[in-house]
């Protein structure tokens, strides 16, 4: 293979691993936001909603505000068991303001409906966690790619251009300073290199 095919060939790999490397980051790092977002809102708004329950039933004893925090937890279902305890609540909460008994369920209910949320709010937290993870190792894994294809673009640079340049000077070198008859190698590593070490080689007959 022509030298230079070689040395472009894995020039072009190593910048299509580094561009890999950037979008695997990139997309792995922008999946986390609906998991940050499904934290800071479905989730939070429900507990707010269930803190509006608690304090409407138990401090303000104010049914309208209880009745609007059940309204909007209603419109906020986003977990499993939810609408379960959200039925419950509804079940009692009218007669919860002047029954301790039922109050008590009644608030059993809500610390079940604001423990539902806290779950969600741990998963989605496990889970943006879990997928942190497995961007961080795809882009370890891609730079371990790029960092060996860089080596071998490296080594194939030395062996393919490098060393043949570097014998080259040494011959040309050693002529001027008398040693007419140091040559370059017969087998050069690749065709390009090779016509050059043949035509130096015959120069140097010439003039030896």
């Amino acid at each position: 293979m022509n030298f230079s095919k070689s040395f472009y060939s894995s020039f072009i790999l190593l910048l299509i691993f580094s561009t890999l490397l950037a979008i695997a980051g990139i997309r792995g790092f922008l999946r986390l936001a609906p998991a940050i977002e499904q934290i800071n809102e479905h989730n939070t708004q429900s507990l707010y909603i269930t803190e509006q329950m608690m304090s409407a039933l138990t401090v303000k004893k104010d049914i309208n505000l209880f009745e609007q925090a059940l309204k909007d937890g209603e419109a906020n279902i986003t977990e499993q068991g939810e609408a379960e305890a959200i039925k419950k609540i509804e079940k009692n909460y009218k007669s919860s303001f002047n029954n301790p008994n039922l109050r008590e369920v009644t608030v059993d209910n809500i610390i079940e409906l604001s423990r539902l949320n806290r779950l969600a709010m741990k998963d989605a937290a496990l889970k943006a966690k879990k997928l942190s993870s497995a961007a961080s190792w795809v882009i370890v894994f891609l730079a371990i790619m790029t960092w060996g294809l860089g080596i071998i673009l490296m080594r194939t640079l030395a062996k393919n251009i490098i060393k043949p340049i570097d014998e080259l000077t040494d011959v040309l070198i050693s002529y001027n300073k008398g040693n007419t008859l140091r040559r370059c190698p017969k087998l050069a590593p690749n065709q390009v290199f090779q016509k050059i070490y043949d035509s130096i080689n015959t120069l140097l007959d010439k003039k030896g």
